[in-house]
């Protein structure tokens, strides 16, 4: 599976894509800027932890993005974790610092709030976003998500799908599509990882 924009590929990360991230096996695109020792870190937690207990469903998990022109993985982002009882699940994401304000978050999480739409399961979207990162605030503004609260120091926004009615017209177009073709930042998480352990 794998989601396509103007400008990057979307994979989700499925174990085995990540044991082959993890042994140096991929050999389709470079992972060398964006697999830093924290990502490593946080993909060994997946590949150990995460799919041996609480396998999520494809799809509700993290996904890299691939920038097209350079065939290198540029970020990572997506779901932590299947729907909740309420058809709840939360977003996330992370650009490397070189290709940061190119317009690549905002292409990638697109794309997945696209793919969710085909989701029945799924009726918000939570995402965290610390108080003072202006950028992912106006991102989350753009593409309709609402400040609700406040956690820490982080802002809790949300999207309703049913409630937004550019996203409901977009679920019956993108389901449409497919019947007939067939925001807690990496080192918050690395840090809880380590402590855990």
């Amino acid at each position: 599976m794998k989601l396509e924009t103007e400008n990057l590929i979307l994979y989700p990360l499925t174990k085995s894509l990540i044991q082959q991230i993890l042994n140096d096996e991929v050999m389709d695109y470079s992972t060398k800027e964006w697999l830093t020792e924290d990502n490593r870190t946080l993909l060994t937690w997946m590949y150990e932890e995460l799919y041996a207990f609480i396998p999520p469903k494809m799809g509700f998990t993290s996904w890299i993005f691939i920038e097209k022109s350079t065939n290198q993985v540029i970020g990572d982002g997506g779901y932590k974790g299947n729907p909740d009882s309420r058809g709840e699940i939360e977003i996330g994401y992370e650009i490397i610092e070189s290709k940061r304000q190119k317009g690549y978050a905002t292409e990638a999480i697109e794309a997945l709030l696209e793919w969710t739409l085909t989701q029945d399961e799924v009726k918000s979207i939570i995402a965290k976003c610390h108080y003072k990162n202006i950028p992912s605030q106006s991102l989350l503004d753009k593409l309709g998500f609402k400040l609700i609260g406040e956690e820490d120091e982080m802002d809790l926004y949300q999207i309703k799908l049913e409630e937004n009615s550019f996203l409901s017209i977009s679920k019956y177009v993108m389901t449409g599509i497919i019947t007939a073709c067939i925001i807690i930042p990496i080192a918050k998480v690395v840090k809880h990882i380590k402590k855990s352990k």
